[in-house]
């Protein structure tokens, strides 16, 4: 076994473990229709995600509250 390539993979795995809540408003009609969708995510991905939903007129907030039942964010690789 490489043990450099053993090390890689560990600091590789760690940096893209998620840390960061990213949770997504979706306004309704009314306020009782709105969808609130959450997702896992590093903080790189967050932080390019917000960037984008909030030019596209979402609301975002992103905390450290992540949960291991938190899906990731789908098409993370676009927001690297």
């Amino acid at each position: 076994m490489d043990v450099t390539q053993t090390i890689a993979d560990r600091w590789r795995g760690a940096a893209d473990a998620p840390t960061q809540r990213v949770t997504v408003h979706f306004e309704g009609p009314t306020p009782e229709d709105e969808i609130v969708l959450e997702y896992a995510a590093t903080s790189t991905e967050a932080w390019e995600f917000t960037s984008a939903a909030l030019h596209a007129g979402l609301t975002v907030t992103v905390d450290g509250k992540i949960r291991p039942e938190l899906r990731r964010l789908p098409c993370r690789s676009l927001w690297r």
